[in-house]
């Protein structure tokens, strides 16, 4: 494998804080304001980065939806030139809840959601994401199941996104992002406690670990969240890990494969270089029912931590599916998401 690229995306520090509101749209009934600190998820403090050239992007095709019971919508403001905001909140059993939000044409927005049942432990939120012109973005006949959703909006408008699941959510965070025009991309920064830091942009969202390989519980776990890339295809989720521990015992073997990992044995795959750091990859696969595992890992010793970044693949066989309906996902495109993050992995 070759030497991570640097990645050229973009990011803008500001956006439209409070957009005109669209004629004959539903009257709000509470506001929604930024939540600076989430304490019960490994949700980091986040920190813009600065803007240079970004790519255009595709509107996505759109379809008539199953509808989703929606509810008086709560009006989410962004703070004054802010480029995202974390809500929290929580649903019982059996209701649901809306929220709009304004946004231009043209603007890419992402919205994901990270929530907790009332048990301690963790499930997901199907979600709609509507128009006030009745203009579906998700679920789609191309994403039916919409636990997240990231593209360019069609116009100028309010857009309202609904969440309805069938057992309590004691709490979640819904993260909305919506870039400036013309900026496909806005970044945040991760900080860790042992001297490393990474950059990621506004296509992953904080998630939660799954079982992987990684020697230690993981401090940053980011799901890919690029719509395009799982629509018609065969890619069921994508994740990134990042670890660190200054346990003296994970130390010593940082860098020598997991053979008790949750992904199975680890295969060597030589050594990465990334701004200065060089990392032990290896790698591991798994399968099970038509499932495929995969996954990419990255360890390095520094500031006396073990640091690992873990790329984490699921997929289907895609012959389980009506012909021509599903097809193979792009891994070359998935990797290079991936890929992009590692490479700004760097030293703080």
């Amino acid at each position: 494998m070759k030497r991570i690229l640097f990645l050229l995306l973009a990011v803008s520090l500001s956006a439209c804080a409070a957009l005109p509101a669209v004629e004959n749209a539903p009257e709000p009934a509470r506001v929604i304001q930024p939540t600076p600190t989430v304490a019960f998820t490994p949700i980091p403090t986040f920190t813009v980065i600065p803007p240079t050239d970004a790519p255009t992007e595709v509107i996505p095709t759109l379809a008539p939806p199953t509808e989703l019971p929606a509810g008086p919508a709560s009006e989410i403001r962004f703070a004054a030139n802010g480029t995202y905001v974390d809500v929290t909140d929580s649903i019982p059993t059996g209701a649901s809840k809306t929220y709009s939000v304004n946004a231009m044409q043209g603007q890419v927005m992402s919205v994901s959601v990270l929530p907790q049942v009332s048990d301690g432990n963790w499930g997901y939120i199907p979600m709609q994401i509507k128009g006030a012109d009745g203009t579906v973005l998700c679920p789609t006949i191309d994403n039916p199941q919409c636990m997240f959703w990231r593209g360019m909006l069609p116009a100028s408008q309010n857009y309202f996104v609904t969440l309805a699941p069938d057992i309590d959510i004691s709490q979640f965070v819904m993260r909305v992002a919506i870039n400036p025009l013309n900026m496909g991309f806005q970044y945040f920064d991760f900080k860790s406690q042992t001297g490393l830091s990474l950059t990621y942009p506004d296509t992953f969202a904080p998630a939660l670990p799954v079982l992987g390989n990684y020697k230690t519980e993981p401090v940053l776990t980011l799901q890919l969240i690029e719509s395009e890339l799982y629509e018609k295809t065969n890619l069921s989720e994508v994740y990134l890990m990042f670890s660190s521990s200054t346990d003296s015992k994970v130390v010593s073997t940082c860098t020598e494969p997991n053979q008790n990992g949750g992904g199975g044995p680890e295969n060597p795959a030589g050594e990465e270089v990334v701004n200065g750091l060089t990392f032990v990859h290896t790698t591991t696969e798994g399968a099970g029912a038509g499932n495929y595992y995969q996954q990419e890992i990255f360890r390095t010793v520094y500031n006396n931590a073990c640091n690992e970044v873990i790329f984490y693949i699921h997929y289907t066989n895609v012959g389980n599916y009506t012909p021509g309906t599903v097809t193979e996902f792009n891994r070359d495109a998935v990797m290079q998401n991936l890929e992009a993050v590692l490479s700004m992995v760097k030293v703080q």
